[in-house]
C-alpha cells in the first residue's frame, strides 16, 4: 500500500508540469521538454549510477572537491553533431532549439539541476576511425531521464521528459513515475563495494611507439613546432566483465583532489580521474587550469619536496608549461573582457604525480558562450602540442592510434549557459572484459624516448590501480 502512494504521489508531480507540456506541443506542433527538479532523501551518487545499467546512456561527473556530483541515468533527448559541420555550434543551436519552450518545474532550479547535458567531443574529427570507439561520434550530449544532483550534501533529482504533440500526460506521468520509484528503491539499498579483480596487461607496440617520439623530437628541431603530444594505448583483459561504478570507487577514494567522470555510451564506457580543468563558466565567470609539466610523487615528505623543487627548476618542464599558459591566456584574452594570470607556478599534487600549475581567470564578454571556449581552447598544448594545427597534423601522421574521446573536452552544460569542461586524461575505455587505457607526453626537441616512455608507465597508474591492480 506504501508503494502504491508513494508512486501516486510521484505521478501527480510529473502530472501537472507534463500537461502544460502536452498543451504547448499540440499548439505548437513540436516537441516540447518537460523538466522537473524536487529534493529527495540523501543517497549514494555511485549506487544511482549503478541502479540505473538497466536504463543505460549513464554519465557520471564529480568535481575535485566534491562540492557538486551530477548522475545521469537514462536518455530524454541526445544532441550528436553532424560530420563537417561546426561541432560545438551544432551542439549549442540544438540545445537552445529544445529549450526555447521548454516548461521547467521550478521555473529556477538550484545550480547543478534542472535541464541539463553530460556529454563530449571527440579530440580530433579528422582522424582515422577504428571500431575501438564505436558509439563515441564526434560531439555526443545527453539530456538525461534522470538526474541526480549531490551538491553538499543537498540531493536533487530531475526529470526530464520530451513531449510529442499527440503524448498522453497521464500515461508519461505514471510510468516516469513507476521508472522513478525502481531507480531510487534500488539505489538506497545498493553498496559499490570494490571487490578483488585481476587483469593481464599488454602494451600496444610500445617500440613504435619510442620511435614515433624519435621522429617527432626530430621534426620539432627541424621545423616550425615547438611541442606535440604523443599518446599510446595499454590494453588489459580480465576474465569478469569491468564494472564502472566499481571502478569510479576505487578512482574516488584514491584520486581526492581529481574530476571523476564515466560517459556511457552503447555498450562501452570512458572513465577516469583528470585533474585536468579547461574551462567552467559560472555567469560571467570564466576558469581554466594550466597543467604541463609531470614528476613522480616522492616514497617521503622530504622526497616529495625535492621532487617538487626540481619540477619547478627544470627548464624543460617549466618551457613546456609556459606554452600552455601562453595559449590558454590568449584564448582568454579573445573571450574576456579582463584576464588574470599568476607571473609563476605552483605545484598540483595527486596520488601519484605533481605537475606544474597556474590557474586562468576571466570575465567573459556578453557573447562569449562556454562551448566557444571549449573550442577555442581545444586542443591545448598540454593535449596537442604547439603550434596548434602543426600540432595535430604531425599526431596524425606520427601517433598511429585512434584517441577517441582521449584528451578531449568532458563535461556539462546546463540550460542557463553555464558548466564545467576538463581534459579527459587518466583514463580508459571500458567494453565487457575489454579495457583500453590512455597516456601521453610532450615531445620537445630534446625529448628522450625512453624517458618519455617511463612516464607514461607513471601516467598509467591511477587507472591500473582503479582496474583492480597495483598500478605495476
Amino acid at each position: 500500500m506504501g508503494g502504491t502512494t508513494v508512486s501516486t504521489m510521484k505521478q501527480l508531480d510529473n502530472l501537472s508540469g507534463l500537461k502544460e507540456g502536452a498543451a504547448r506541443a499540440r499548439r505548437e506542433n513540436r516537441p516540447v521538454l518537460v523538466s522537473r527538479t524536487a529534493g529527495i532523501p540523501s543517497l549514494d551518487p555511485l549506487s544511482f549510477f549503478a541502479s540505473g545499467a538497466r536504463w543505460g546512456a549513464r554519465n557520471f561527473w564529480s568535481d575535485p572537491d566534491r562540492e557538486l556530483t551530477l548522475v545521469g541515468v537514462g536518455a530524454a533527448w541526445r544532441a550528436e553533431a553532424v560530420p563537417m559541420e561546426d561541432r560545438y555550434r551544432a551542439v549549442e543551436r540544438e540545445w537552445e532549439e529544445l529549450l526555447a519552450n521548454a516548461v521547467r518545474e521550478p521555473a529556477d532550479p538550484p545550480r547543478g539541476a534542472g535541464p541539463l547535458l553530460l556529454g563530449g567531443f571527440s579530440f580530433d574529427p579528422l582522424r582515422t576511425e577504428t571500431p575501438l570507439w564505436e558509439g563515441f561520434s564526434e560531439a555526443s550530449f545527453i539530456l538525461p531521464r534522470f538526474m541526480l544532483s549531490v551538491r553538499k550534501e543537498r540531493c536533487l533529482l530531475t526529470v526530464n521528459a520530451r513531449v510529442e504533440p499527440g503524448d498522453d500526460p497521464e500515461e508519461m506521468a505514471e510510468a516516469l513515475a513507476e521508472e522513478e520509484e525502481e531507480l531510487i528503491r534500488t539505489a538506497a539499498t545498493l553498496s559499490v563495494a570494490p571487490s578483488p579483480s585481476s587483469y593481464d596487461a599488454f602494451e600496444v607496440e610500445p617500440e613504435r611507439w619510442k620511435e614515433s617520439v624519435s621522429e617527432a623530437a626530430r621534426h620539432i628541431r627541424e621545423e616550425n613546432l615547438e611541442k606535440v603530444v604523443l599518446a599510446r594505448e595499454l590494453r588489459l583483459r580480465s576474465e569478469e566483465p569491468f564494472a564502472a561504478a566499481v571502478i569510479l570507487k576505487r578512482l574516488q577514494q584514491r584520486q581526492p583532489g581529481s574530476f571523476l567522470f564515466a560517459m556511457e555510451r552503447s555498450d562501452a564506457c570512458f572513465l577516469g580521474a583528470s585533474p585536468e580543468r579547461l574551462v567552467k563558466k559560472d555567469d560571467d565567470r570564466l576558469y581554466s587550469t594550466c597543467l604541463a609539466g609531470t614528476a613522480a610523487r616522492g616514497a617521503t615528505p622530504e622526497e616529495d619536496r625535492k621532487r617538487g623543487e626540481e619540477l619547478l627548476a627544470d627548464p624543460k618542464n617549466r618551457e613546456e608549461h609556459a606554452v600552455v599558459v601562453h595559449m590558454i591566456a590568449e584564448a582568454f584574452r579573445e573571450g574576456c573582457g579582463e584576464v588574470r594570470v599568476p607571473d609563476t607556478p605552483t605545484l598540483y599534487r595527486v596520488r601519484d604525480v605533481q605537475h606544474l600549475f597556474t590557474p586562468v581567470e576571466g570575465r567573459s564578454k556578453p557573447d562569449t558562450t562556454l562551448l566557444a571556449m571549449v573550442r577555442r581552447l581545444h586542443p591545448t598544448p598540454a593535449m596537442g602540442g604547439y603550434p596548434q594545427q602543426a600540432a595535430l597534423d604531425r599526431i596524425r601522421e606520427t601517433e598511429g592510434m585512434d584517441r577517441g574521446w582521449y584528451a578531449a573536452p568532458l563535461g556539462w552544460l546546463d540550460f542557463r549557459g553555464d558548466g564545467e569542461f576538463i581534459c579527459g586524461i587518466r583514463s580508459g575505455l571500458l567494453r565487457g572484459r575489454t579495457a583500453s587505457l590512455f597516456a601521453g607526453c610532450g615531445i620537445v626537441g630534446d625529448s628522450d624516448p625512453d624517458s618519455e616512455y617511463e612516464e607514461t608507465r607513471m601516467k598509467f597508474r591511477p587507472m591500473l590501480s582503479a582496474l583492480g591492480g597495483e598500478g605495476r
